[in-house]
């Protein structure tokens, strides 16, 4: 491990040290770590399309909408080796909450992200992803 200096404004620092205090962190060096390893897993240049990763698209849609619920399902099906769990929650008379985790590929993991949030009907969606290989 290498020991490195930095230098931050105070406002800064001071956000810092309230933000790791709240998440529980026992020192500002796992802190930086953590906030390191987020900013790199997030980075387009850290994103390999044939490295294996863990997805989770989360979405918003009228299942009022016609036949939605079924292309939904079949798009999954079609995709069947990539979608592993997902969890369903009914908002209100016409909207339902989802949320699928997906493994695979990167490419192959936005590909099916970018199929479900297209759809007509779908009003929102997101897709977070978290590599497998540690960074």
């Amino acid at each position: 491990m290498e020991r490195i200096t930095i230098s931050l404004d105070d406002d800064l620092l001071e956000k810092f040290d309230l933000y790791i205090q709240e998440k529980g962190y026992t020192n500002r060096s796992e802190g930086f770590r953590d906030a390191i390893r987020h900013l790199l897993s997030h980075s387009d240049q850290m994103d390999p399309q044939d490295e294996e990763c863990l997805g989770c698209v989360s979405y918003v849609y009228d299942h009022k909408e016609r036949m939605l619920s079924s292309k939904l399902v079949e798009t999954q099906h079609h995709h069947h080796s990539i979608p592993t769990a997902t969890l369903h929650l009914h908002v209100d008379e016409n909207n339902c909450f989802e949320a699928t985790v997906l493994r695979g590929k990167t490419s192959e993991v936005r590909s099916l992200a970018d199929q479900i949030t297209s759809q007509t009907g779908v009003k929102n969606g997101h897709l977070h992803l978290v590599p497998i290989k540690p960074i």
